[in-house]
């Protein structure tokens, strides 16, 4: 029988193993909003809790869609969330990666068939997902029904939200069209 002995050289030190790669995403609907304070208390909620689970904002991705409709999925289709999807489904993002986010409804503001697919279809790619205003954590191999059914309530909640504000504006921009005799449409001229 051989006996085999390890030298130092085939430990490898826990400082040098390789830290899971972590993302922030930013997102908001509207470019008005950048007026106010969504970018910085994003920017701010992500650093906090990234630094206060141990974590490294990889900002070589710029995963921010400023001005983007998640109620519309503008943002999956031509923006930093859809691009970042792409990149984890391709393998480029590796698995157990790490994203944070603010609230669930950051991620998706669509219906709720399309935002439980987005949301479990990241986590059956591997990503670790993080929100960092109510501190939970949703990874892969410990998801549970609990969880599922908490999720999707909050993304049912921020489309329903985003629905009535849709509702609300195009019954306003309605009653002006049918004052329009009356006040005028808009401030701005026909061109």
């Amino acid at each position: 029988m051989t006996k085999v002995t390890h030298t130092s050289e085939d430990v490898i030190p826990l400082a040098s193993a390789v830290k899971p790669k972590c993302y922030s995403y930013i997102r908001f609907s509207t470019p008005e909003q950048l007026k106010g304070d969504s970018l910085r208390r994003q920017l701010r909620l992500a650093e906090e809790y990234a630094k206060e689970h141990g974590l490294d904002i990889d900002n070589t991705l710029r995963l921010q869609d400023l001005g983007l409709s998640a109620y519309k999925g503008e943002h999956r289709a031509k923006g930093a969330l859809g691009r970042f999807l792409k990149l984890v489904e391709t393998g480029r993002i590796p698995k157990s990666s790490h994203l944070i986010i603010e609230e669930l409804d950051r991620l998706t503001r669509q219906g709720i068939l399309e935002a439980v697919n987005l949301f479990t279809g990241m986590l059956l790619n591997g990503i670790i997902l993080h929100t960092a205003a109510d501190k939970q954590t949703y990874k892969p191999d410990t998801f549970d029904f609990g969880q599922l059914v908490i999720s999707a309530y909050k993304l049912q909640a921020g489309h329903e939200e985003s629905r009535k504000k849709s509702s609300r504006l195009r019954e306003v921009w309605n009653e002006k069209r049918r004052n329009v005799h009356k006040t005028i449409l808009t401030g701005k001229c026909p061109l």
